[in-house]
């Protein structure tokens, strides 16, 4: 199987399934970025297509209420997950949602828009990832084994070429997450609430602030 990018209808089942269990499953994806990025690489080991698990510094801008920009994510003491496809794409499921999280050292700060989820190896210059190196996913807590089983048996059962091959069959397109993503290709599907056309215009009149690294 070689393509120099993930296929479409790869990124669509892959990004919809994972982060919609996963938000089911835990209650918010947002507070399990490990947990996702390992869910990635289970979904796309279905499709013969290899992805390790990276961390290390992420950070992306965020638009705030009063329209705003600061830069978000984790460096410094804090350590952030995404994955790295065979193909050199960063994924990471979760920029879409950060705006769920307060920024740690200023709390008192209320994001209201953020960038869409990756799936690119086109990164525009409002995201910024730094790899430390790979990371495995060791679970040893409960909790964590019982969350981990629950998402990687919807993985084994929805993200499989066998469901892709029966939704063309049946004339279905593959449908992507309801919120906005980056694709190959600088490829940018927005949500249903333009989502990405509000952070855009923000960006748009501000300018994108110096980057924490």
């Amino acid at each position: 199987m070689s393509h120099e990018k993930t296929p479409i209808e790869v990124i669509a089942q892959v990004s919809r399934i994972v982060s919609m269990s996963i938000d089911r499953i835990t209650g918010d994806r947002s507070d399990v970025p490990l947990l996702v990025a390992a869910a990635v690489v289970e979904a796309l080991k279905n499709h013969g297509i290899e992805a390790r698990i990276m961390y290390g510094a992420a950070a992306w801008v965020e638009v705030l209420e009063d329209n705003s920009l600061i830069w978000s994510g984790c460096w410094g003491q804090s350590l952030h997950f995404w994955v790295a496809t065979q193909y050199g794409e960063v994924v990471d499921l979760n920029t879409s949602v950060s705006h769920r999280k307060r920024p740690h050292d200023r709390p008192e700060l209320k994001p209201a828009y953020s960038p869409p989820m990756v799936w690119t190896k086109e990164l525009p210059r409002f995201y910024r990832y730094q790899p430390e190196g790979a990371a495995e996913i060791e679970l040893s807590d409960p909790k964590d084994i019982d969350r981990w089983n629950k998402v990687s048996r919807e993985i084994r059962e929805k993200c499989t070429p066998s469901e892709l091959e029966k939704a063309k069959n049946e004339g279905r397109e593959q449908q992507f997450p309801n919120e906005p993503i980056l694709c190959p290709g600088r490829k940018l599907l927005d949500d249903s609430h333009q989502s990405f056309r509000h952070f855009d215009r923000a960006l748009s009149v501000h300018g994108i602030p110096q980057s924490p690294f």
